[in-house]
């Protein structure tokens, strides 16, 4: 029984934490030198967002992953998630809506061709050869 309700008292407290971070417009940013998965930048809701130390200055990253960070304000952690998900698996990668609405500085054909873009240097985001090599 006090599994239970110590169980049930984290579940309350992360869900008022997302609720409260759903309105934060300034989420922290963590800057390590190695991020997980050789990404550049992603968001970690309702955490904040991660962006690589050697891009601490690319403000067109950060934009991107702020577009994110809005898009999980607006949908909830949950519903985020799932639909993101959803996305990638349905378009891939470089189909995904939420993907393609976080490309605000890149051009027609890096919105929709940004893998190749990101590792060949034509994106204005970010250049890693690496990118998205399995």
């Amino acid at each position: 029984m006090k599994g239970i309700l110590i169980g049930g008292s984290v579940l309350l407290v992360f869900a008022i934490y997302c609720k409260m971070q759903r309105k934060n417009d300034s989420p922290k940013i963590f800057y390590p030198k190695k991020p997980l998965g050789g990404y550049n930048g992603y968001i970690v809701p309702p955490f904040g967002v991660v962006i690589k130390e050697s891009e601490k200055e690319n403000a067109a990253l950060l934009e991107h992953e702020m577009v994110h960070w809005r898009q999980f304000q607006n949908e909830g952690l949950l519903r985020f998630g799932y639909n993101y998900l959803k996305e990638a698996k349905k378009v891939g990668y470089d189909g995904n809506k939420y993907e393609k609405e976080a490309r605000t500085v890149e051009n027609d054909y890096c919105k929709n061709n940004y893998t190749e873009c990101v590792r060949s240097g034509w994106s204005k985001t970010v250049y890693n050869p690496e990118f998205r090599v399995v």
